[in-house]
């Protein structure tokens, strides 16, 4: 027979919804002592990270108290409960769509994928002679602490600050426009290729041929009021060979159209996220429900049935992962209506006409 009371505990945690849930574990968060609960091992870090982190931060400084109902029941068993909360799949928007490219059976967002490179500073390169280079690399689990159910934690992600770009002419890549400026644009490497093969072969060996040079700022906006533009184009040291440049559309960008993106969440090897939608629209942005991460800024934001570019990852939540008291893990948003800031995005509209 079951035990009665691990059967009680199933029956009280599934009348609770996952907001719930969450709530009691950033509860539980604060109660343990910060050192230990803010420890992420990437010791490198970067300023996008530190500034998420002191928001993280703040948000358990101002933890809820501690629900009663749940004081018999184990973090563990909350953190298994929220991730079977969403059929067995997680992730920041109702689950979790990241694949990586290896997994793609659509031939146009292959295609798409090619057009799409990681952005670094050329510190995060060894030269290995022979035509080769390395990029510095660290395992994804161990440097954020991440618990063993968290998608791609055997992954490498790269040392240092790394953001997404993406082809839109042969010699000209577009992205965010805090990626990059006039003072680092000649220390910028873009790099091509930086992929998984399969489920445990990262491509971090790369053939000098598919990594270029910054060489300078065609156009650049930054504004972090106001219309808040944020774009930069950025021209490369030579032409980009054996890859095709992305559509751009000119079509207006209406609520609900389906999207997707390419790009390099964290530092990881290139990732395809489909299941989005536009949810807000803005003068110069617009908002969707699209799975980023730090390190998703310049990532081309794709409509998913005309496979056009119509913008770009600028700005996303200020909380990636929540402490389970064992590990991190992404934070869940079940409901299209909870109180977080959508990722951001920057109208092509902004930028298309330097792009001919």
């Amino acid at each position: 027979m079951p035990d009665r009371c691990y059967v009680d505990q199933k029956e009280l945690l599934s009348k609770f919804n996952v907001e719930e849930l969450d709530m009691e574990l950033i509860a539980r968060g604060s109660q343990i002592h910060a050192e230990e609960r803010f420890k992420f091992k990437d010791m490198e870090g970067t300023p996008e990270r530190e500034i998420i982190m002191t928001q993280v931060k703040e948000l358990y400084d101002t933890a809820p108290p501690l629900n009663q109902a749940f004081s018999h029941i184990d973090t563990w068993e909350l953190v298994e409960k929220l991730i079977q909360g969403m059929c067995g799949k997680r992730g920041i928007w109702f689950k979790d769509d990241r694949i990586d490219c290896f997994e793609i059976t659509d031939e146009q967002i292959k295609r798409n994928t090619n057009c799409v490179a990681a952005i670094c500073m050329k510190d995060n390169l060894i030269d290995k002679e022979k035509g080769f280079s390395t990029l510095k690399v660290k395992n994804y689990g161990k440097a954020f602490n991440l618990c063993n159910c968290e998608p791609f934690h055997h992954q490498p992600i790269a040392i240092g600050r790394l953001c997404t770009g993406f082809l839109v002419k042969d010699d000209v890549i577009a992205t965010a426009g805090h990626c990059a400026n006039e003072n680092n644009v000649t220390d910028l490497r873009i790099v091509f290729g930086y992929k998984m093969l399969n489920p445990f072969t990262p491509v971090t060996w790369i053939p000098n041929e598919n990594i270029y040079k910054g060489e300078k700022i065609i156009h650049r906006v930054c504004k972090r009021t106001g219309n808040q533009s944020d774009w930069a184009l950025i021209k490369l040291d030579r032409k980009v060979e054996g890859r095709e440049v992305v559509t751009l559309s000119y079509k207006e960008i209406s609520r609900d159209k389906p999207v997707y993106i390419i790009g390099h969440p964290l530092g990881l090897p290139l990732k395809y996220a489909p299941g989005a939608q536009v949810r807000d629209i803005n003068d110069t942005y617009f908002a969707a429900d699209l799975d980023v991460y730090c390190g998703s800024s310049g990532s081309p934001v794709f409509d998913s049935k005309t496979h056009e570019v119509i913008g770009i990852v600028v700005r996303g939540d200020s909380r990636d992962f929540r402490w389970t008291g064992k590990g991190w893990v992404s934070v869940i948003y079940s409901r299209s209506d909870i109180h977080s800031q959508k990722p951001q995005c920057t109208r092509v509209s902004e930028f298309i006409r330097y792009c001919g």
